[in-house]
């Protein structure tokens, strides 16, 4: 039994269901849970019927985007997307993410999203939007305080409808000079029909770095994507498919370097999650599917939760390593 899946009523553990032989697939909903701020720093949310964007002491944190967004005029508009973060901004104000990037239009800076399930007996895919099989959309704004929001979104089957309510519940705070973003994430079957996840080699909490770390894109392109992890991996095809406590991820970026480090919590499901890191690419993806498949079932729900740390500079593997003992206490 894991803590990351409970019963939405009476709020027991649930068994993972591993049958390789159950094809029908789930509903999940995603909510970013709010918190108290613990920063330093004057926090504020600014709401408007396009997005919500987080300040620190005045400067941009990030964007959650509510609006649906259309990508280039020359991109196919199957790749629109809402419910996603970007911008993530470092603490001068250095963009981190990218939304549309050239060469993976789909992947949208700070997202979720499975890659391989089944729903209503139909294969679904809710993270590779060019199939024509799935998507993930905004559904509602629940609640927004000075430091914090709560958000709804659904996957959805481009056949079958809504597949899984998510729910996110976002808290940035500022502090020693770094930008801290908290994401809880539950998700829950849209319907009565379960949802089947299949192994896979991606899928779930993704990251796109930042247009200059991309070597696809001529007009920005500076260097690649540096990484670190947890076990001192700086390779990329070494560190895809470990399991390291954190990740962290940094370049130049306008000649300068920047960064940012995602935490995994050790109440999550399958912790330390596998990473899937791409060796040329500059995304990476939390995706406990790697290790294998499981079921969400309905009246129970999958929960997890991450910390985003962004910083000016080259990663400290030290510093971050109490950033996480820390995160781990809580």
């Amino acid at each position: 039994m894991h803590s990351a899946f409970r019963n939405s009523r009476t709020d027991i553990q649930l068994t993972l269901a591993l049958s390789m032989t159950t094809h029908t697939a789930f509903k999940t909903l995603v909510t970013i849970v709010c918190f108290t701020s613990i920063a330093a720093g004057e926090i504020e949310i600014k709401e408007t019927n396009k997005a919500l964007t987080a300040f620190a002491s005045g400067k941009p944190v990030l964007s959650y985007h509510i609006e649906t967004v259309t990508p280039p005029n020359e991109l196919d508009p199957i790749y629109s997307r809402s419910g996603f973060i970007h911008p993530l901004h470092s603490p001068s104000g250095k963009v981190l993410t990218d939304a549309f990037p050239i060469g993976h239009v789909h992947q949208h800076a700070v997202f979720n999203a499975w890659t391989r399930a089944t729903f209503k007996h139909e294969v679904v895919d809710f993270w590779n939007q060019h199939q024509k099989l799935g998507t993930v959309r905004h559904k509602q704004v629940s609640e927004v305080a000075n430091d914090s929001f709560r958000v709804t979104l659904e996957q959805i089957s481009l056949k079958k409808g809504a597949a899984i309510d998510e729910a996110w519940n976002v808290r940035v705070s500022e502090e020693d000079g770094v930008f801290i973003i908290d994401i809880e994430i539950e998700q829950q079957c849209a319907t009565t029909e379960e949802i089947y996840l299949h192994p896979y080699h991606y899928g779930g909490f993704g990251f796109r770095g930042s247009a200059h770390w991309n070597a696809d894109d001529i007009t920005h392109f500076e260097t690649p994507m540096e990484i670190l992890t947890s076990d001192g991996k700086r390779d990329r095809v070494t560190a895809n498919h470990t399991t390291p406590d954190w990740i962290a991820v940094f370049g130049r970026i306008n000649g300068e370097e920047a960064g940012f480090a995602v935490l995994d919590h050790p109440s999550n499901f399958r912790y330390p999650q596998p990473i899937r890191i791409h060796q040329k690419m500059p995304y990476f993806v939390f995706s406990p599917v790697v290790k294998g498949s499981f079921i969400l079932k309905p009246g129970f729900s999958y929960r997890s939760k991450y910390r985003i740390i962004t910083f000016d500079g080259a990663a400290d593997a030290e510093l971050i390593k109490s950033w996480h003992k820390s995160y781990s206490d809580l």
